[in-house]
């Protein structure tokens, strides 16, 4: 494992030269998370999904293979990543995931929680003393990990199973994290976000079965 400075060292660099995309990559994901919660379609599906596979197939490139050199990023980072983008551009046609929002009960507000979480990911850096550009910026790996959880446990049924197991290894990893591995205790959100998804993947396990 790559040591605490170089980590960071690594996300410093990666977020000053790639700013701008963040910036924009952060934009778009707001204003389709707007639509799913407001307007759901199937217009916005696959925005989403395109956006999506462009998101995930960025950090399984860009950021994993030259940026975030190391045997996690090379060997189970960016393969992961890869696939998961692969899998949203096939949905775009195979159609299994349909976003959508819970209209009401306590799923519709963790939702809305994990989101911000999201969003809040370089506020929640900052104040464990991680200042830009060492943070973690909305779309990097594990707040985007936390993203599509979020979107895709509040759309189950309606899903494809392979993705949400998919995103739950990554998820896994933020268990080190939460015990001081890399200095990134922000990251216990990515680990309690992959917990959430397990359960719902495990209870829901035949109901969206029936739907693939």
């Amino acid at each position: 494992m790559i040591s605490t400075e170089t980590f960071w060292d690594q996300m410093g660099v990666y977020n000053q030269e790639t700013f701008l995309v963040q910036i924009i990559l952060m934009g778009i994901a707001l204003v389709l998370t707007y639509f799913i919660f407001t307007k759901p379609s199937l217009i916005v599906d696959n925005l989403m999904k395109a956006f999506l596979a462009f998101v995930f197939i960025w950090n399984g490139t860009v950021f994993f293979m030259i940026y975030a050199k190391g045997p996690i990023s090379i060997f189970i980072g960016a393969p992961l990543f890869i696939l998961l983008a692969i899998l949203f551009v096939l949905d775009i046609f195979k159609k299994k995931i349909k976003f959508r929002v819970p209209a009401f009960g306590w799923q519709k507000y963790i939702t809305l929680f994990w989101i911000l979480l999201v969003f809040l990911y370089p506020l929640i850096g900052s104040a464990l003393g991680h200042i830009y550009p060492k943070t973690c910026m909305p779309m990097a790996p594990c707040p985007l990990t936390v993203f599509t959880i979020a979107l895709v446990t509040a759309s189950i049924p309606n899903i494809d199973k392979k993705i949400l197991v998919l995103l739950l290894p990554w998820a896994i990893l933020g268990l080190p994290k939460c015990l001081g591995a890399l200095d990134c205790y922000e990251d216990c959100i990515l680990f309690l976000a992959g917990v959430y998804g397990l359960i719902l993947l495990l209870k829901n396990w035949r109901m969206i079965g029936k739907t693939q």
